[in-house]
């Protein structure tokens, strides 16, 4: 296989299943915008309504160029300074934010699963407001470099060709993302944070002796958090994986062949990657029995919209009102 069949598999890669993830995450993610927005007050509710709109700016600013750059030849980071700069800020702003929000909702539903009163009454707005104000202007802090250091590099190679590139000559800030923007805040901090809680919730649900709570919390909270830590995890193996292989091998001399092949492993990952900022709207309606009926809700909503809209004298409006109560509202607690 030629080197050119490697670039050709990396163009049709990101424009059929980049495209796709694009399309069903923005979708997925405006839904959930819509559906739990009026639960909002629930902690983790707000926590996920939090994360839903990050990882619109993640698949916005991340993916989509992304997608453009590699199956189209389309960038505009090579020609626009503001755009070169802005690009990697918003993506891993809104990556690292979207992430560290799924963290705190894991962390706010182990403290609802306790069965000590004090631990399950640390599960409040108000925490979890503090926790997003907090973390949102760290969150822009450390990556406030990128938006600095950022510029078009030109380059001239052998040929005497000028070529330009999207990229900073600051030998600090790279190995800053290497060695621990891209596998500490993307990848190793937050799946460790979710394994631990996901574990402690599960632990903190099979010591509940009721038979209702058990089965109540199992069918929908223990879904809910094992299925989005796989759905997050999954993806992130292969990136995290062809980040440390393309450091520990950058000091070796390879052939042209070969970093085909690598420029098609990381394009491939990348695209991957953002499965876990389009996948929350699938895992919940998989996951929980109220999100389902929500969902079903606001369908019917507007398909009566729709057939209301379609006649001369309109009938009279469907009122709708989505479910208050979120999944996490719906779970019982145990007292002593």
């Amino acid at each position: 296989m030629s080197t050119a069949s490697f670039t050709f598999i990396s163009s049709q890669f990101s424009i059929y299943v980049g495209f796709s993830i694009f399309t069903l995450g923005i979708f997925g993610n405006l839904i959930n915008l819509r559906l739990l927005f009026p639960s909002r007050k629930n902690p983790s509710s707000f926590l996920l309504f939090i994360s839903s709109f990050f990882n619109l700016i993640a698949l916005s600013f991340g993916l989509l160029p992304r997608i453009l750059s590699i199956g189209f030849a389309t960038d505009a980071s090579l020609t626009n300074l503001i755009w070169c700069k802005s690009r990697l800020f918003f993506s891993y702003n809104g990556t690292i934010t979207s992430i560290i929000c799924i963290c705190f909702a894991s962390i706010d539903r182990f403290f609802v699963s306790c069965r000590s009163v004090v631990w399950r009454n640390r599960s409040n707005l108000k925490t979890a407001k503090l926790a997003i104000l907090i973390t949102i202007p760290i969150i822009l802090g450390i990556n406030i470099p990128y938006l600095l250091f950022y510029t078009i590099v030109q380059t001239k190679t052998d040929a005497g060709n000028i070529t330009r590139k999207c990229a900073t000559t600051n030998s600090g800030l790279i190995l800053y993302g290497n060695y621990f923007v891209r596998p500490v805040l993307i990848g190793l901090l937050p799946s460790t944070i979710l394994c631990i809680t996901g574990c402690l919730i599960y632990r903190n649900i099979n010591s509940i002796a009721s038979i209702q709570l058990r089965g109540t919390f199992q069918r929908n909270l223990t879904s809910m958090v094992f299925i989005q830590t796989i759905t997050f995890i999954i993806p992130v193996m292969p990136f995290a994986t062809i980040n440390i292989y393309q450091l520990l091998t950058s000091s070796i001399q390879k052939s042209s062949y070969r970093l085909a092949q690598e420029m098609l492993v990381s394009d491939t990952s990348n695209i991957v990657l953002y499965i876990s900022y389009a996948a929350n709207f699938y895992v919940y309606l998989i996951s929980s029995s109220s999100y389902r009926r929500d969902f079903r809700q606001f369908i019917l909503f507007c398909s009566n919209q729709n057939r209301s809209n379609n006649h001369v004298h309109p009938l009279p409006g469907v009122q709708f009102t989505l479910n208050q109560m979120s999944t996490m509202q719906q779970f019982p607690r145990v007292t002593h």
